[in-house]
């Protein structure tokens, strides 16, 4: 534990995961998706409740950095060269970074369960173990990494009921192996929204009989985005959709998002 003192008063903080409550977990879940001065002090406030309002108030700019300092940990991405863990007899693979790796439809499911693990209101822990299981997979059977019609991917094909129920089974799993999966998560949501920037411009407001509600900000706007390609076409049926890779489908929507953008601009 971190010990410090505030006005002569002494405060303890966790200092690593294993140390924390699953209360405290949650607590701090809804914070973890960005790593800012705002976000660390509304951790350390749900870690050390006994921290009073008043006494942050009167803290310097430095006092209340070295206060925030003190979590800094829980956003340090540790294990970042993890590939596969073990667990109850069976191994997993970690995704590549960045999500190199990944179809739409664990994509999308990895963002569902996000926002509900993260949810500021009502976060559910089961869903930290829906969003591993989503993303960590046993190895896929008879890969041969030298054939040329390799498609790059190690991990067995996603599917939803398997993973449903393996997430039951990595209950037990160490706290911190879950936080690497989900800094990588994380990592691969910043590399993303970075790169495919032109689909994140906030468009104009929609008005009329035929304009769309507004997203619901759940994590179901790339099960959305698999609907609509589904619709359209562009890669298949449903099922073809969704095991599209990833960067594939969001590389050429957002040049066509850039491309509409400058028609428009044109016009």
């Amino acid at each position: 534990m971190i010990r410090f003192r505030l006005n002569d008063r002494l405060h303890s903080l966790p200092e690593a995961w294993p140390e924390l409550t699953a209360g405290q977990l949650l607590a701090a879940a809804p914070y973890l998706v960005a790593d800012t001065v705002a976000n660390r002090l509304a951790v350390v406030r749900a870690w050390c409740p006994k921290v009073r309002d008043r006494e942050v108030r009167k803290l310097t700019p430095d006092q209340l950095w070295d206060l925030c300092a003190q979590v800094g940990w829980a956003w340090k991405l540790e294990g970042a060269a993890l590939t596969h863990f073990e667990h109850r007899g069976r191994t997993y693979l970690l995704p590549e970074p960045n999500l190199t790796d990944a179809v739409l439809v664990e994509y999308a499911m990895a963002s569902v369960y996000f926002h509900l693990f993260a949810r500021p209101k009502a976060p559910q822990a089961q869903a930290l173990d829906q969003l591993v299981a989503t993303l960590c997979r046993p190895a896929a059977a008879g890969v041969d990494e030298n054939d040329p019609a390799w498609d790059g991917q190690r991990r067995e094909k996603y599917n939803s009921k398997l993973a449903e129920a393996r997430a039951l089974e990595l209950v037990d799993l160490p706290l911190a192996l879950k936080m690497v999966v989900l800094h990588r998560f994380l990592a691969a949501e910043r590399f993303i929204h970075r790169n495919y920037a032109d689909l994140y411009q906030k468009p104009q407001k929609p008005v009329g009989p035929d304009a769309k509600p507004a997203p619901t900000g759940d994590g179901t706007q790339v099960l959305e985005i698999v609907a609509d390609l589904a619709e359209t076409g562009t890669y298949g049926t449903y099922e073809q959709v969704s095991f599209t890779r990833l960067h594939t489908v969001y590389f050429n929507l957002a040049k066509k998002a850039r491309r509409r953008r400058a028609e428009a601009k044109d016009s």
